[in-house]
């Protein structure tokens, strides 16, 4: 793989937005912890319209291409996070429970920001999910738990940070790539490929929340491991020709900022090509219902224009389209409802104030 093409591309993307006054490098304040102080956070995840498979530095987390997305309101997450001073006391409870597979995924990155910044102490968290649906694979989920996580972690250490977003998106990519967009309120570009200093890889808001277009979901529970999809993405003889297709996508976007409807036109492209590569690998990540209602979805687009789909590393499959009526009129013809998206977030703020004062109780009788 041509990785000095690759940092080219990506450097010539990033240079764009410089001149867009849309990129700012992080600038980092001095850590201010105080002991036994709580910080609470919620994120919703994201929906990529421009998708990332594998990982050009696994440490670091380094994508090997940069990625599109806008957040999606079919769940969200709620972290809280309490700093305390002794050391060895860090733990994850989610969903009601603390289990050592929690701890061990936040180890390593909660041991990487220690010592990036020279800290000591535990830190704490206490997180919930709230969803839509009952199970589904392929919602993104776990981008908004490590937002949520990391948004209240940076709010606990840099209480006074204006680089708020850009530094929870820098961590966050530790825990989930997509959880590095899903940082960000509104239509992202996580910045990342090839060589790319690992401080400046986040997410940058390109606009607010794409609001023109219409969008809902079929939930499908199949589960396939993310780390799989990664793996053999990166080994198929398709992967570096679907990277030079990514970059050529990413330019003509960043010319016509990323209008509504060349992103849903996109989304479907890139996920028809991810599911490709993935095949080729030999790895099918839909199941029989999806891959049913994938074909009921481009009959239907043969006679009606206009209406496209989305789908990641799972078999559940976002349909949109800039008039509503096309949604519900594949409703009729497929005889499948699905769970319609929106683009107002503010009916969950009350419950982060509630979920805070949870938190507190929780902690408190933990001591």
């Amino acid at each position: 793989m041509n990785y000095d093409e690759l940092n080219t591309k990506g450097e010539g993307i990033r240079n764009s937005l410089v001149e867009a006054g849309l990129y700012e490098e992080i600038q980092y304040e001095s850590p201010q912890t105080e002991d036994r102080r709580l910080t609470t956070a919620t994120s919703y995840p994201i929906k990529a319209f421009e998708k990332f498979l594998g990982f050009y530095d696994n440490f670091e987390k380094i994508a090997f291409n940069p990625s599109v997305s806008f957040n999606t309101d079919f769940s969200f997450c709620i972290s809280s996070c309490r700093y305390i001073k002794e050391d060895g006391r860090d733990f994850v409870r989610l969903d009601g429970e603390t289990l050592t597979t929690y701890n061990k995924k936040a180890e390593n990155a909660l041991n990487y920001f220690r010592r990036k910044f020279n800290l000591h102490g535990s830190f704490q968290f206490n997180i919930q999910r709230f969803r839509r649906y009952e199970n589904a694979k392929g919602m993104s989920e776990s981008s908004a738990v490590a937002a949520a996580v990391a948004l209240s972690l940076v709010d606990n250490v840099f209480p006074d940070t204006r680089n708020r977003g850009s530094i929870a998106s820098r961590f966050a990519r530790l825990v989930s790539g997509s959880g590095t967009r899903a940082c960000i309120s509104g239509l992202s570009i996580w910045l990342s490929y090839p060589g790319i200093n690992s401080d400046q890889s986040f997410a940058i808001k390109l606009r607010d929340n794409p609001m023109k277009f219409h969008y809902g979901i079929f939930p499908n529970p199949r589960n396939i491991a993310t780390d799989k999809a990664h793996e053999t993405a990166v080994k198929s003889i398709f992967y570096e020709s679907w990277l030079r297709d990514k970059y050529d996508a990413l330019y003509e976007g960043l010319r016509d900022n990323f209008n509504e409807e060349f992103l849903l036109k996109r989304g479907q492209k890139d996920s028809l090509n991810l599911h490709s590569v993935l095949l080729s690998g030999g790895l099918l990540v839909q199941s029989p219902e999806s891959v049913s209602l994938l074909g009921k979805i481009l009959d239907f687009q043969r006679k009606n224009e206009g209406i496209y789909l989305n789908a990641d590393t799972g078999p559940s499959i976002m349909i949109g389209a800039m008039e509503k009526s096309l949604l519900d009129e594949f409703v009729e013809f497929s005889g499948h409802n699905y769970l319609e998206g929106s683009f107002d977030f503010r009916k969950h703020l009350n419950k982060e104030a509630e979920f805070r004062k949870q938190s507190e109780e929780f902690f408190s009788s933990s001591d």
